[in-house]
């Protein structure tokens, strides 16, 4: 029904699946699979792995985990009607450990059936929703900050880690960034906003993890770096919008809007009013 795919994402892949198989043999996969059950009725489902068979009941809002290099067998005794399926990289997993100072080598993620996780619920739909607007809600920037928030996700709650993982992921790097930090992220921003910015350069700008970067730039400015770029774009066009003649559709691709309409979109929503209101 929806995928992922030609978007451009870093590290995560998404795909939503309607009326799964009977079964899946799934071979070692190079990356952490995570499935949310979007399907208003529960089905009951079976998993083998290492030998060992467990079967549970898969309600809504639910997860599973299967972690990477980890071969298993799937059977369902009644039709799952709507799987979201978040496939994370393990290098990408690797990589966002070590920024966490956590040893990726020693890190294992935990297998996982049918277990409750409001925040990689949340993290799911909040992919979905940025596929189905065809990257209109954040783009890459947006979706690198949920691969990161979805990794950390799986290092503090389903890793052989536990509770080092969550000393690590959490007791580090409070108060916001530096002001020289926060200057050369927001000039970076300043200076490079009609293209398709990434988590990653702006942390670069910054001298920091992807990780700590996002959390640390909301705590000075009250935003996530994705909410940061889109008020600049529209704070941009609307000083174009003012001060010059230009057509609207140009303005947008000037302040890093896809088009016209994706301008409109979050003009409207963040000042009240159409782009056409200032001409």
């Amino acid at each position: 029904m929806l995928t992922s795919a030609g978007r451009g994402w870093t590290g995560i892949e998404l795909r939503q699946n309607t009326g799964y198989v009977d079964e899946i043999a799934a071979p070692s996969l190079p990356y952490h699979l995570t499935l949310v059950y979007l399907g208003r009725s529960p089905h009951d489902m079976m998993q083998r792995l290492d030998g060992r068979v467990y079967e549970e009941r898969f309600h809504q809002g639910e997860i599973a985990i299967v972690p990477a290099g980890l071969p298993c067998e799937w059977s369902w005794k009644s039709r799952a009607d709507d799987v979201l399926e978040i496939r994370l990289g393990d290098a990408f997993l690797r990589e966002v450990a070590q920024s966490v100072e956590v040893d990726p080598d020693g890190l294992e993620i935990v297998n996982r059936l049918c277990v409750p996780d409001p925040q990689i619920e949340r993290i799911g739909h909040s992919l979905m929703a940025e596929a189905e607007a065809d990257g209109l809600l954040g783009g890459k920037l947006y979706a690198d900050s949920l691969a990161n928030a979805l990794a950390i996700s799986l290092i503090r709650d389903h890793s052989s880690l536990g509770r080092k993982a969550t000393r690590k992921v959490t007791g580090e790097h409070a108060g916001g960034l530096s002001r020289r930090a926060l200057k050369r992220a927001i000039d970076y921003i300043g200076d490079n906003l009609q293209g398709d910015l990434t988590l990653a350069e702006l942390a670069g700008a910054a001298h920091m993890s992807p990780f700590h970067f996002s959390r640390l730039f909301k705590e000075s400015t009250g935003l996530t770096p994705h909410q940061y770029v889109i008020e600049r774009r529209v704070q941009r066009a609307r000083e174009l919008l003012s001060s010059t003649d230009l057509p609207i559709a140009e303005i947008a691709l000037l302040c890093g809007f896809a088009h016209q309409s994706h301008l409109n979109r979050h003009f409207k929503r963040l000042l009240g009013l159409n782009p056409k209101a200032l001409r």
